[in-house]
C-alpha cells in the first residue's frame, strides 16, 4: 500500500536492521579492492540479514546478498506493510556501484546495529550508512547551539543550508561576513562529483540544493532526485581547454549552472548535505513564498529550533510550522512535528492526506496549498 503507516513496531524495526545492514554491505562491496575489512563486513552483514528473516530465508552467502542489493529491496524486507520507497529501492547499480537511491532513501532507514565500541567498521564505513538521522543532526545541532545564541543558531544553520559547498577562501569570507559560527567541516569535493578535461578539474553545484552534483560520463545530476537537477555535459573539441558546459535535460524550471574550479573547493560532508542541508531547502523555500505575500513576516527555528517557522500577518493571526521531506510517513509519524500546521513538500503531496489521518490533531499541508491557505488569511488573490 502506498504511503502506508507502519501498524506494527515490530515488523518496522526488523525492516530498519534489514536495511541497514543491505546498505553497509552496499557500501562495503563498493570498498571491497581498497578496503581490508570490506569482505568481514558482507560476512558480518550476511549474517544480520539472514537472523532477521529467519532460517532458511536470507541469502545463503555474501555473494547472494550481491545479488539481493541489484533488486528491489522488497525481496528482503520482513514486513508486510512496507513503504513503495522503500520496497522498490535498489541500492548497487548493474556495475555494482552505489545508487542515488541508497543516499537519498536507504539512509532514512539507518540504526545502530552494534554499540560503538563493538563497530569497527564505524572507522570506515561513511557516517550516513550507520548513523541514524537525528545522530548526525544532533551533532550539528549541538555546536550550533554552543553559544546558546538565537541568532548565532539562526545564521549558522541558515549557512550550511546556503552554502553547503564553495571555493575555500570565498566560503570563509561569507561565513564570516554573516557572522555564522564553524560548525560543520567542509572537505574536498568528492571525486564521482568532478570532472577533469585538457583544461583542469570542475564541478557543478545542483541549482536547488547548492551541493555539487555527480558526474557519471557525460550525465550530471544531483544525488536528491526530487531536486530534479539533470544536465548533460556538452563537451566539444574546440572547448576542451575550457570550462565545459552543461545542457539542461530535466523538464525542471531550473537555472543551468556554470562549472567551478575543484582545485580549492570544499564541500560539507555527505551525511551532512543530507540531513541538515536537503531537508532545508524546503523550510527556506517556505520561508522565501511567505515572505511574498504581503503583511506576512517569518522567523525561521525560532527558540533555538522549537518549531521551523512561525508566520505572522500585521493583524496578529499566527502560524507555527514544521517542515517534513522524508520519504517514509513512520519518520515523521513516530516522531510528532511539535508544530500545529505540518508542510510537506509539493513532491510530496501524496503524503497530506494519510499524515493527516495519522496526525488527527495536527493540520498538514504540501507548500504550495499551505501558501495559498496563508495568501487567502491575509486577503490577497492566490498566487
Amino acid at each position: 500500500m502506498s504511503n502506508a503507516v507502519h501498524a506494527n513496531d515490530a515488523d518496522l524495526r526488523s525492516d530498519r536492521r534489514v536495511t541497514t545492514a543491505a546498505l553497509r554491505a552496499a557500501v562495503a562491496w563498493t570498498r571491497r579492492d581498497s578496503e581490508a575489512y570490506a569482505w568481514r563486513e558482507l560476512s558480518r552483514m550476511t549474517g544480520v540479514v539472514s537472523h532477521v528473516l529467519g532460517p532458511g530465508r536470507g541469502p545463503a552467502g555474501p555473494l547472494d546478498l550481491v545479488r539481493f542489493l541489484q533488486g528491489p529491496l522488497s525481496e528482503l524486507l520482513p514486513g508486510a506493510d512496507v513503504p513503495d520507497a522503500l520496497g522498490n529501492l535498489v541500492l548497487l547499480d548493474r556495475s555494482g556501484e552505489l545508487t542515488d537511491g541508497a543516499v537519498e532513501v536507504g539512509c532514512e532507514y539507518t540504526e545502530a546495529l552494534f554499540e560503538a565500541v563493538d563497530d569497527p567498521a564505524q572507522q570506515w564505513l561513511p557516517s550516513w550508512a550507520w548513523q541514524r538521522a537525528e545522530q548526525v543532526q544532533r551533532a550539528v545541532f549541538d555546536r550550533l547551539i554552543s553559544s546558546g545564541n538565537t541568532q548565532d543558531y539562526t545564521v549558522s544553520r541558515r549557512f550550511l543550508i546556503e552554502h553547503p559547498a564553495g571555493d575555500e577562501r570565498e566560503l570563509v569570507e561569507l561565513r564570516n561576513a554573516a557572522g555564522a559560527l564553524p560548525v560543520a567541516h567542509y572537505d574536498q569535493i568528492p571525486p564521482d562529483r568532478v570532472y577533469g578535461n585538457h583544461g583542469g578539474t570542475w564541478w557543478w553545484p545542483c541549482p536547488v540544493c547548492r551541493w555539487p552534483m555527480r558526474v557519471n560520463g557525460e550525465s550530471v545530476e544531483c544525488g536528491y532526485s526530487h531536486h530534479d537537477a539533470r544536465f548533460r555535459l556538452d563537451v566539444t573539441e574546440a572547448d576542451r581547454t575550457t570550462s565545459p558546459r552543461l545542457v539542461k535535460v530535466s523538464p525542471a524550471r531550473l537555472r543551468t549552472p556554470q562549472a567551478r574550479e575543484a582545485d580549492g573547493a570544499r564541500c560539507v560532508d555527505l551525511a551532512v548535505w543530507r540531513f541538515v542541508t536537503v531537508p532545508g531547502v524546503p523550510e527556506l523555500e517556505l520561508e522565501r513564498r511567505l515572505l511574498r505575500v504581503g503583511g506576512v513576516d517569518v522567523r525561521m527555528w525560532p527558540d533555538l529550533d522549537r518549531v521551523d517557522l512561525v508566520a505572522r500577518t500585521k493583524s496578529g493571526r499566527k502560524w507555527e510550522i514544521d517542515v517534513k521531506d522524508h520519504a517514509d510517513l513512520n519518520t515523521i509519524v513516530n516522531n510528532a512535528p511539535a508544530a500545529r500546521d505540518v508542510v510537506v513538500p509539493d513532491y510530496r503531496r501524496a503524503q497530506v492526506r494519510p499524515l493527516a489521518r495519522a496526525l488527527p490533531d495536527k493540520r498538514v499541508w504540501a507548500v504550495s496549498s499551505f501558501v495559498r491557505h496563508v495568501r487567502k488569511q491575509t486577503g490577497e488573490a492566490s498566487a
